[in-house]
């Protein structure tokens, strides 16, 4: 996905008024379904008028897939590539960026769980562009940061990148069941499920004796 194209009187605003328009949207975004997400209550929390709102932002669309892409490039900025150069484990490297990603949670508290509603999105207007953004991404994931791993510890008939693959679909399903049955998307729990799947994953993509 192409990220959509920002209005100039936007980028031009302050860091901080940017900052509230954007977790403005990303709360409302995060608590109703995209359809149920109302426009007058982001501008109501950003202290902006909504034809201010819609100024900035072409309409409720652009808006959405501006977080998106804005929320990647939070993540991003959180990784050190420095340190994720000197990782050539993949289990570190993956402890790793479950870390950053968690301290990053932290400090943008609706972001888990407008990350989660986004991955199950199919709405009709947004739903499309969505799925084609997050196939783009998990795609290019592997190449971005484990590229330079120590593929030697893996067991001849295994694949890093399937190994990647397989923890994505526990974590997002993991997600998805905590969604659907009305849980609070925690981190602490989806950490602690973390560690067990890694366990598990150790033993079946690894060497026996890198299993230590």
């Amino acid at each position: 996905m192409k990220q959509q194209q920002q209005s100039r009187p936007f980028a031009s605003l302050p860091k901080e008024k940017k900052s509230r328009i954007l977790t403005a949207a990303m709360e409302v975004f995060a608590k109703n379904d995209y359809k149920r997400a109302s426009t007058d209550e982001i501008a109501s929390k950003a202290g902006i008028s909504k034809g201010l709102l819609f100024y900035y932002f072409r309409d409720k669309k652009t808006l959405y897939l501006y977080l998106a892409d804005y929320l990647k490039r939070m993540i991003e900025a959180h990784l050190q590539k420095e340190v994720l150069d000197g990782i050539d484990d993949f289990f570190d490297l993956l402890d790793y960026g479950m870390e950053r990603k968690v301290c990053l949670m932290e400090k943008m508290p609706w972001a888990l769980n407008f990350s989660v509603r986004m991955y199950y999105n199919t709405d009709k207007e947004v739903g499309i562009s969505v799925q084609k953004y997050i196939v783009e991404m998990t795609n290019q994931l592997y190449h971005l940061y484990f590229s330079h791993i120590d593929t030697h510890k893996f067991r001849e008939d295994v694949q890093p990148q399937q190994v990647l693959q397989m923890l994505i679909f526990l974590v997002d399903g993991y997600l998805h069941w905590q969604m659907i049955s009305g849980e609070q998307i925690r981190l602490e729990p989806l950490v602690e499920e973390y560690q067990k799947w890694k366990q598990m994953l150790i033993k079946y993509a690894y060497r026996e004796e890198y299993q230590q």
